[in-house]
């Protein structure tokens, strides 16, 4: 490190210095009369830093894993959604991107699919996106997103309900 530098992980948010879980350089005065007294930040080694860093690439690595594999078994499934519909297909109603959540997630074990699932389009059969609820019987595909950059496509099947 720099002379007369100490390097630290911040603890809190503190402006024009640094957010939570940065580890930055700092004058030692400055970490003493303030980081340390505020309990904003603690002192690191290169060692610490680098097993943390160790660790969060194991666990990203993990959670890439899980999604990847989730993405798998979610690739190709189709939900059906009875719903009342009119003479002409029209439904009471809509399916909503929770509405399509909600039906996925019921087919996984509880927080199998994580915290970061979500339901990014929903298009028609000739793959135009539908930006608001399905109002029509028929079939449609939705994409679902479990984490950045891992996404699968489901079948959406809203039939009349009888």
């Amino acid at each position: 490190g720099k002379v007369g530098k100490v390097q630290v992980k911040l603890l809190k948010h503190i402006p024009g210095t640094g957010k939570v879980g940065d580890v930055i350089m700092v004058a030692p005065a400055f970490f003493e009369n303030k980081l340390r007294k505020t309990q904003s930040a603690v002192v690191v080694t290169d060692e610490e830093v680098k097993k943390e860093r160790e660790e969060q690439a194991k666990d990203a690595k993990e959670t890439l894993d899980a999604a990847t594999e989730m993405m798998g078994k979610i690739e190709g499934l189709t939900l059906t959604f009875p719903m009342k519909a009119g003479p002409n297909g029209h439904l009471f109603g809509g399916v909503n991107y929770k509405a399509i959540l909600k039906e996925l997630i019921k087919q996984f074990p509880k927080g199998a699919l994580g915290k970061g699932v979500k339901i990014e389009t929903v298009q028609d059969e000739e793959g135009k996106a539908i930006p608001h609820d399905i109002k029509e019987v028929g079939d449609f595909k939705a994409t679902v997103s479990l984490m950045k950059d891992v996404s699968a496509d489901i079948a959406l099947s809203v039939v009349e309900q009888k």
